[in-house]
């Protein structure tokens, strides 16, 4: 069986600020966040993720395929979350590790690695 290793690293903005005056790291990243992954191979696809008080979505448009985020731990600047692909796996790689981390006002760093 031949073992995928991945890593993309991109930068998502942010389409829905969090609520002022709330500082824990997760609340920074509440909201929807919205950017595009490349491999080293050049390859391109749309990410969207969803961040809400209870529920962690992601979705890739441009390959059809996304599902839910499960929290594994925060930083004071990131949040690390395993993927559990829902719909489109066939088309994506499912179990991954999803890293965000914050970059600047309404920018944020995406990192995935299987």
């Amino acid at each position: 069986m031949t073992k995928f290793i991945f890593i993309c690293s991109l930068l998502l903005s942010l389409s829905c600020l969090a609520n002022a005056g709330q500082n824990d790291t997760l609340n920074q990243f509440m909201g929807e966040w919205e950017g595009a992954g490349k491999q080293d191979n050049g390859t391109q696809w749309s990410i969207r993720v969803n961040i809400r008080p209870t529920l962690y979505v992601i979705d890739y448009p441009s390959l059809t395929c996304g599902g839910v985020l499960t929290l594994i731990k925060t930083t004071d600047t990131s949040l690390v979350f395993k993927e559990t692909l829902t719909y489109g796996i066939a088309q994506c790689i499912n179990q991954g590790e999803v890293v965000l981390n914050k970059v600047a006002e309404h920018k944020a760093g995406y990192h995935w690695t299987k």
